[in-house]
């Protein structure tokens, strides 16, 4: 198997078990529901199809991110790339943010906004610190938030008041995705850079 396949089964694979286990922080919580019995197959109150987007959204990332860097004239590694420590370190820090759009005790399009975009730009300036990563955190944000609030929208699932301020999503998901653009994007690059 070549390396570039390689490096996708681990993109869809840690999108397929990463991403359900925020989303399962939301579900828990209360953030977020999915209709009961529309999907037929549910695992902890989340459809079949969960983890199949999560890990799309992960190949997306991962793969796309250290090719637009060349496009950019991006460094290829960042900080937050250049060892398996920091990558491990990057997704465990999303996954704590995924956990404080759950579960912090915050006002959403208030305090838990600014909680979670000062967390996001901590981590960009942690774990990037360039221009251009901050770039494509924007887009991967207008990119996810706009398939949310589609998804949303056409009833795949929804996020519960008082959590659903933005056009039917929570108003800090931005940010969320800005981090998951850094902490993923990251290890798109790790991959595509190590040996």
């Amino acid at each position: 198997m070549s390396k570039k396949a390689k490096n996708a089964l681990w993109l869809f694979g840690l999108g397929a078990v990463v991403g359900p286990i925020g989303d399962a922080f939301h579900v828990h919580s209360g953030t977020t529901d999915y209709p009961k019995e529309v999907f037929g197959l549910y695992l902890w109150r989340l459809p079949f199809w969960v983890p199949i987007i999560f890990g799309c959204a992960g190949l997306a990332i991962g793969l796309s991110h250290p090719q637009i860097d060349s496009l950019l004239g991006a460094p290829q590694q960042r900080p937050g790339s250049r060892s398996l420590d920091r990558v491990i370190f990057g997704i465990a820090a999303f996954l704590g943010i995924y956990a404080m759009t759950a579960y912090a005790p915050l006002v959403p399009g208030g305090s838990l906004d600014v909680l979670i975009a000062v967390s996001a730009l901590l981590l960009w300036g942690l774990l990037d610190r360039t221009w251009q990563g901050l770039l494509l955190a924007v887009l991967t944000a207008l990119v996810g938030t706009t398939t949310e609030i589609l998804l949303v929208k056409f009833g795949a699932f929804e996020y519960l008041p008082p959590k659903n301020g933005l056009f039917g999503v929570i108003t800090c998901l931005p940010w969320l995705y800005i981090s998951a653009s850094v902490a993923v994007g990251n290890l798109g690059r790790y991959l595509q850079f190590s040996d």
